[in-house]
């Protein structure tokens, strides 16, 4: 059972509610009223947990995502530490909406060929009909695990910093070919190693590259009408000639 709040160092207590959860709010609310100071050391999850009566796995768990937003990091054989920039500042910032008429495209030459592909832009800056129902190109992402992607995310950067920021092939990441080359031989059945991947940003840069392979200018695609702007902005980018296919009952 949890013990009664105690109090931490430098008079913090833990409120009621899950106990992770307050570990993280009450060390955030100290750094961000001044009780504990940019730069200043944190005892270890162990003291901690001595410290509030409660288990270690509940500080470790608060350390984490203190860590994953900025708050905390950590310095190899000395200890953690109170960020010297916390990320509130940037999160608060008023936000300035850029519109497309102030948007400088017509600035410069614009390679002609792309001219056409303005419009679309114009029109994803506007939103795109990204709003409407049955809108292509959004997926759940109300259904989509944000935070434990962001502990994962943040995870795996601190262990790995360092080969991150090198630089790698112009496929990507090694040992994410790797795993994902293993994925696919056991889930889909395909034959192949990391050789065969190439890791791309999104759906959007996988279309690119793949229509300056395997197109020219000049070149015929059919696409469905409604269809995918990005897609089309794509096709056009590279001088294909774009025949929109209407969708029917068919």
């Amino acid at each position: 059972m949890r013990k009664p709040a105690a109090p931490l160092f430098q008079d913090l207590l833990l409120q009621s509610g899950i106990i992770k959860d307050q570990v993280y709010h009450a060390l955030r609310n100290a750094i961000l009223d001044g009780r504990l100071a940019a730069g200043s050391k944190i005892p270890s999850t162990r003291a901690l947990a001595e410290m509030m009566g409660i288990g270690r796995n509940s500080v470790i768990a608060g350390f984490e995502r203190l860590m994953d937003e900025g708050y905390l990091h950590t310095r190899h054989g000395a200890g953690t530490f109170v960020a010297r920039h916390v990320p509130d500042p940037l999160l608060n910032a008023p936000h300035v909406r850029v519109t497309p008429e102030h948007v400088p495209v017509e600035a410069g030459q614009v390679n002609p060929d792309i001219a056409g592909v303005v419009p679309l832009w114009r029109e994803s800056l506007n939103g795109g009909g990204m709003n409407r129902v049955f809108a292509v190109g959004v997926g759940c992402t109300d259904l989509f695990p944000h935070d434990l992607w962001g502990r994962l995310l943040g995870r795996v950067w601190r262990q790995s910093r360092r080969e991150l920021g090198l630089h790698t092939g112009s496929s990507g990441y090694q040992p994410l070919r790797q795993a994902i080359a293993r994925y696919i031989q056991a889930t889909r059945g395909v034959k192949c190693d990391e050789d065969c991947v190439i890791i791309v940003n999104g759906i959007q840069q996988a279309m690119n590259l793949t229509a300056r392979v395997l197109l020219t200018k000049g070149d015929e695609v059919w696409l469905d009408d409604p269809g995918y702007n990005g897609a089309r902005g794509v096709f056009a980018s590279v001088g294909a000639q774009v025949r929109p296919v209407r969708v029917d009952a068919d």
